[in-house]
């Protein structure tokens, strides 16, 4: 069984059993939060999604949780469209390529999104490998009876019983290195995963095709830092990012007798943030009044952080992080930061919360910045929202951005980048 939720949605007719209920509190253990729960409504039971997008395993029933802005009328539209665009933004913010094409052709499949990025994964894999391997240098110890690369006459000289073998060190050109050994695990986790019988049988291919690689018995997504991106690799950049997507977000695979539990969260507050960031930086000559235009953009205020206190001693303390710094040389005329949260309409506060606004009037002072701007998502069936603060030295702008219609679209990306400008034209009194 399959059930689709958006974030915060109940569902009809689970009626869930005591073993799913013990899963979902082992998820919470491991997990630190509770991403479903167990709740009666009207006498009977239910589930109800809570702010973990992703896909989650109770047994044989599968549940799929989806972004609370794409919420509509039609559950099969919305569904294709919050799909559709959960892939464009991860494909924006590089963390996914994805042709068209083949998108096209899953969206009408069965599928849940953890199963399209596995098969997006196979997919890509299978045609770079197909053109060939990357291969490099590895220094290899070993015993030979031949005379190759540096001989390790140390080593040698403790084993004298085996006068008829040499110790040496020499260089491999070979595909078993740290890059293919990431995506070999990649390859091993999805295959045990999967329920699918076309990307577990793509999968297996995969698994044929990459046996001179080692399988290492555990891989983190820290693992990933150790790999060099140079222009002899670069064409498996995308599929490392999608590993590290994988291996950041497979929460956890937890078994009691024949009954097993599986999560693989997004992080929405993230990739929100990242998507916007990436979008006005591709963007910033068509979104950026003239003066802003030559602003260093300083994504997480990257050389150019700043702390709320220090302490007796001189330490900083509290650091700031805004999502996005704008610099004017030693000036600091915009600061853009991100909630992924719902905005209220007919609200005085339009909802926003006192502890970000908080977090906002300290960007303010502590940069010394007269126009800060938070961008919320706008959520289908809502009117854009706009709410501007006046605070000491400047103002504080709350607005939302329309992200529910088809991103792929030349049209829906133009519309962005209207209402993008619009709010960087206002918030900054043009």
């Amino acid at each position: 069984m399959k059930l689709a939720l958006f974030e915060y949605e109940l569902s009809c007719g689970f009626d869930w059993t005591e073993q799913e209920q013990q899963a979902i509190a082992d998820l919470e253990r491991v997990i630190g939060d509770r991403p479903l729960e167990t709740v009666i409504h009207n006498g009977k039971r239910e589930l109800k999604a809570r702010q973990h997008v992703g896909v989650f395993r109770l047994g044989k029933r599968t549940v799929q949780v989806l972004p609370k802005m794409y919420r509509a009328s039609d559950p099969q539209t919305q569904n294709q469209e919050s799909v559709r665009n959960l892939l464009y933004m991860l494909e924006y913010t590089d963390q996914l390529s994805v042709k068209q094409y083949s998108l096209a052709s899953l969206l009408q499949q069965d599928l849940d999104w953890f199963e399209i990025l596995t098969r997006l994964f196979a997919i890509n894999l299978l045609e770079e490998w197909q053109r060939g391997a990357f291969r490099s240098y590895q220094s290899i110890s070993d015993t030979l009876p031949v005379l190759k690369g540096k001989w390790n006459l140390t080593e040698q000289f403790r084993r004298p019983e085996r006068k008829h073998l040499f110790t040496v060190t020499f260089d491999e050109f070979t595909a078993d290195n740290h890059l293919n050994r990431v995506l070999r695990y990649v390859v091993e986790r999805l295959w045990q995963l999967t329920r699918n019988f076309h990307n577990r049988q793509m999968l297996h291919e995969l698994q044929q095709w990459m046996e001179e690689v080692t399988l290492l018995p555990k891989i983190s997504a820290e693992d990933l830092r150790l790999i060099p991106i140079t222009r002899l690799n670069q064409r498996f950049e995308p599929l490392l990012n999608l590993a590290r997507l994988f291996l950041e977000n497979e929460s956890l695979q937890l078994s009691n007798g024949d009954f097993q539990t599986f999560a693989f969260a997004l992080d929405m507050n993230k990739l929100f943030e990242e998507f916007v960031v990436s979008f006005i930086d591709r963007h910033r000559h068509e979104i950026l009044p003239s003066h802003l235009q030559n602003c260093e953009l300083l994504p997480q205020s990257s050389g150019a952080v700043r702390y709320l206190a220090r302490t007796m001693n001189q330490q900083k303390v509290f650091q700031l992080k805004p999502d996005l710094v704008m610099r004017q040389k030693v000036s600091f005329p915009l600061i853009i930061d991100t909630k992924y949260k719902e905005l209220k309409e007919g609200d005085r506060k339009l909802g926003v919360s006192q502890a970000d606004f908080y977090q906002m009037y300290a960007y303010a002072q502590r940069y010394k910045c007269p126009n800060v701007l938070l961008i919320y998502p706008q959520v289908v069936g809502m009117s854009e929202l706009k709410a501007k603060f006046e605070i000491e030295g400047g103002t504080i702008t709350a607005a939302t951005i329309d992200l529910c219609g088809d991103l792929s679209k030349q049209g829906e990306r133009d519309k962005l980048v209207e209402r993008l400008r619009g709010l960087f034209a206002d918030s900054q009194g043009v």
